[in-house]
């Protein structure tokens, strides 16, 4: 009876374990929400990294972490968080909105080239759909332009095989378009390796050594993606396409 007893207790404690682990995420996000409408950022910030910490991710809660990081006066983490949400959801407008206004704060000690408005609506475009939508998109043009050139070839009249053709090289032409696009969003979604920097401000090295040439000079908050890893460095690329090596130590990877 004692053994029967001892493991139903055990099975009742495990229980009680479960459905307060079940509970804590809910309990956590609202205590952060609640510590930040108080306007008590440090322990919404601990609120919220304790939840991220137990393997829970969203949208809302990285831009919530962006809001509690920037009305704490850390723009690198306040970046950060932004970026990671818009990795979870890149054509989220508030959350871009937010990062642009963190950046233009960098803007004074941040030596960057900022991306042009060519590129920008290209991004913008891109992330109207995912890889597949992009790639089936592109699929259809290609063998469009199959079904064009087959026209030409085979076509009894000669204005039907002018028009083919024409159609043909159209969608052959059109295609390399989504398939460009498909190819950045496979970038983002699958191979993602963007990153931010952490020190207030640090060397960009020509190699992974700290006795070589310095590039430029980086500051916190500066968003680079990640070329390569090598003995605690990371090759980095900056937005203006510069390259160079910083101390993995330095970096938050998005």
């Amino acid at each position: 009876m004692m053994k029967k007893w001892m493991v139903f207790m055990a099975w009742f404690g495990m229980g009680i374990g479960l459905l307060a682990a079940q509970s804590s995420p809910k309990q956590l996000l609202q205590a952060g929400h609640n510590a930040y409408h108080d306007k008590d950022y440090e322990t919404a910030i601990s609120r919220y990294e304790a939840l991220r910490a137990e393997g829970y991710e969203s949208v809302g809660l990285y831009y919530n972490l962006g809001n509690a990081y920037y009305r704490n006066g850390n723009l690198p983490m306040s970046v950060l968080n932004y970026e990671r949400a818009l990795r979870l959801d890149p054509a989220n407008e508030q959350v871009q909105s937010n990062l642009a206004l963190v950046q233009e704060q960098l803007e004074a000690s941040n030596i960057q080239i900022r991306q042009s408005g060519v590129v920008r609506t290209w991004l913008s475009v891109q992330h109207l759909m995912r890889t597949r939508g992009w790639a089936v998109l592109g699929l259809l043009l290609f063998w469009l332009g199959v079904g064009g050139l087959a026209a030409w070839q085979f076509a009894p009249q000669r204005r039907q095989r002018k028009a083919g053709f024409l159609a043909g090289i159209t969608a052959l032409f059109l295609c390399l378009l989504p398939f460009g696009f498909a190819y950045g969003r496979a970038q983002q979604e699958f191979y993602h390796h963007k990153a931010v920097l952490m020190a207030e401000e640090t060397p960009l090295h020509v190699a992974p050594d700290a006795q070589s040439e310095p590039v430029l000079t980086l500051y916190g908050g500066e968003t680079l993606t990640i070329l390569d890893e090598i003995s605690g460095w990371y090759k980095v690329e900056l937005s203006d396409t510069t390259v160079g090596w910083l101390p993995k130590d330095l970096v938050a990877e998005v």
